[in-house]
């Protein structure tokens, strides 16, 4: 049995983004295991063996929220990365593991994980844009709607864009992966949306790679590619 880790799906849900592991578990529901950590207890990572921990975007006043909750906890998520724990984070639940995120005056220290700050634009319109880039030989899909931006080298990128903008308008790097952990700014039901990276998690955590409604999926997968494709600059 695989333990699959929700953290705080009463916070971090605002696109529907906690449908990725119950999309997970629909693939193979004999096996897998979902633990959904409310934001007031520990989280089972802690003391527990987990296969897979996911956190999805939240508003800004929750996302400061969820620093000081892991914050207690940077070692062990230090430990379980480079243990190869899978990691999936997606939305601005990526921000929360770079060093820090300046909101106007304020400094917001964050988990330091990762060599990389964000920045709040609160005073200008929201950013919406879709994207289309590689992971390995698997072209990703995603799409943001964000009032912030990530900088930095970003040398460990999770996708390289092919159209689109990446952490920020001036990189073609989009998010980030080490080790098994993976970190995206796209929203909503990642895994739904890219079911052939789905595949790959499934694969990793040692578990057959066949797909819920995996027909539909491929097609609407490749339906919303094409029309990108054609449609994007």
């Amino acid at each position: 049995m695989k333990n699959v880790e929700l953290l705080f799906p009463e916070l971090c849900n605002i696109y529907g983004e906690s449908y990725s592991v119950t999309y997970l578990k629909r693939c193979d529901p004999e096996n897998i295991n979902v633990i959904e950590t409310n934001h007031k207890t520990q989280p089972a990572f802690v003391t527990q063996d987990v296969d897979m921990i996911y956190l999805g975007c939240m508003t800004e006043r929750k996302q400061e929220m969820v620093i000081q909750i892991l914050s207690q906890y940077k070692d062990r998520i230090q430990e379980l990365i480079d243990k190869g724990v899978i990691f999936l984070i997606t939305g601005n639940a990526i921000e929360v593991f770079g060093n820090e995120i300046r909101d106007g005056g304020r400094v917001i220290p964050a988990l330091g994980l990762f060599d990389f700050y964000s920045v709040r634009y609160m005073d200008r319109e929201r950013h919406n844009s879709q994207f289309i880039g590689n992971y390995g030989d698997i072209k990703m899909l995603g799409h943001r709607s964000q009032f912030s931006f990530s900088y930095g080298e970003f040398e460990n990128d999770f996708i390289d864009i092919e159209k689109g903008i990446g952490m920020n308008p001036d990189t073609r790097r989009e998010g980030i992966h080490v080790n098994n952990f993976f970190a995206t700014y796209s929203l909503g039901p990642f895994l739904i949306l890219n079911p052939y990276f789905t595949k790959e998690l499934l694969g990793k955590m040692g578990l057959d790679q066949s797909l819920c409604f995996e027909k539909e999926i491929i097609d609407a997968y490749e339906y919303r590619l094409n029309e990108l494709s054609r449609n994007m600059k």
